[in-house]
């Protein structure tokens, strides 16, 4: 029973990924047979888990990066090895932390970081992740996002105020992910810790963004002429094939 169960699981996300558009539970009963009963409630679990969507103008269904990620644990690898010697070089002029982060669901995960050697220091934890609304990583992949994925993101928001500075609705998150994307570049400003600052850019193969690069300082090393020089070299960064 657990195998029949499962197999029609697989069934429904393979007919989703590869019809490549939102599709409703009449236009799957017809494609995959099964009743429409059993695919809803397979469609609410993914949903409930976060590998769905669900298009907010039909209704209709759709994979979210999530789902995608499932696959791709190898290419988050490969992502690190491409991106390790940026890394290291911002590592070495600056010497602060440095981060890469890739979006899983509604939160970014982190590929990589390497700690600055000074004494005052934000540590990140191995298998740590944060909400991507209130994170320069996470708001620089959500900038650059299809605008259907990124209004699908943003609808799923749980907002939870980690300081007293922490975007708290979607109308502010929306207004600062298109400023973020005319700019190029995004900041948290004390957004997810009190006196530390975040600069971040996306990171791209060709089209959308596969992760994030930033960069996390105190704000009491973070004079204005430092900020520009820390996002010209973060702007520079571009991903070797």
């Amino acid at each position: 029973m657990t195998v029949r169960v499962l197999r029609k699981a697989v069934t429904v996300l393979e007919t989703l990924s590869a019809a490549g558009r939102p599709v409703g539970l009449a236009e799957l009963a017809r494609r995959i047979n099964y009743p429409k009963p059993t695919i809803y409630r397979i469609l609410r679990s993914f949903l409930e888990l976060g590998y769905l969507a669900r298009d907010g103008a039909t209704g209709f269904y759709l994979p979210t990066a999530r789902l995608a990620l499932l696959g791709r644990h190898g290419q988050a690898l490969d992502l690190r090895r491409r991106a390790l010697p940026a890394l290291e070089r911002l590592h070495r002029k600056f010497n602060e932390t440095v981060n890469l982060g890739v979006l899983e669901g509604d939160e970014i995960s982190y590929v990589a970081y390497l700690e600055t050697t000074r004494p005052l220091r934000l540590m990140v934890r191995p298998g740590i992740k944060d909400p991507f609304y209130c994170t320069a990583l996470g708001r620089a992949i959500a900038a650059f996002l299809p605008e259907r994925e990124q209004r699908d993101l943003v609808n799923r928001v749980k907002f939870e105020p980690l300081t007293p500075k922490t975007v708290r609705n979607r109308p502010a998150l929306r207004k600062i992910l298109l400023e973020t994307r005319r700019r190029g570049w995004a900041i948290d400003d004390e957004e997810c810790d009190l006196g530390v600052v975040c600069l971040g850019v996306p990171l791209r193969d060709g089209g959308s963004p596969v992760g994030a690069v930033s960069i996390t300082i105190p704000r009491t090393r973070l004079p204005a002429g430092r900020e520009r020089e820390i996002l010209s070299e973060l702007r520079s960064i571009t991903l070797p094939r």
